[in-house]
């Protein structure tokens, strides 16, 4: 077995074609790990969630990692790291775009909630993972949200016979 290290564009081309993906994040010198489905855009991964620990975390320590892979066997597979930077993508509402920072903000970050919206859609059901409570309940309109990684590094390795 060989392994390379990967090119950005090859790095690029998994991120744009892959749908589930590992983030990891720390807080109190402890890891977190976790699947999540995402849709990769330019310089971002987009995804959606509900409150919980990986959120609450991520907002206290918004340095985090998504592994991603695609594995076609034990001696032929792709790996991609992703190294960024959390940030929320609220909703603002309406009546709080009275405030100069706010106006200023908020199409921005709607925007943002809109572009993220737009990738994720485009894979068939990619709302369930992140809308559904434990027990497979839905959760309740409103209590979801968009979040983005923006991206601070890339990196890939590949193995191959």
């Amino acid at each position: 077995m060989n392994i390379r290290e990967m090119t950005r564009p090859e790095c690029i081309t998994l991120l744009r074609s892959a749908r589930l993906g590992r983030l990891a994040c720390v807080r109190d010198n402890r890891p977190y790990a976790v699947p999540i489905h995402f849709a990769f855009g330019d310089d971002f991964i987009f995804s959606f969630s509900l409150p919980g620990k990986k959120v609450e975390w991520m907002r206290g320590n918004p340095h985090v990692c998504l592994q991603v892979d695609d594995v076609g066997s034990v001696h032929g597979w792709k790996s991609v790291v992703v190294d960024g930077v959390f940030e929320d993508l609220p909703k603002v509402p309406a009546l709080d775009r009275t405030a100069p920072a706010i106006d200023q903000l908020a199409p921005v970050l709607d925007h943002e909630r809109e572009f993220a919206w737009s990738l994720l859609q485009k894979h068939a059901n990619w709302w369930e993972p992140g809308s559904l409570n434990l027990g497979a309940t839905l959760a309740t309109a409103g209590s979801h949200l968009f979040y983005q990684i923006k991206i601070e590094t890339i990196s890939g390795r590949q193995a191959f016979r």
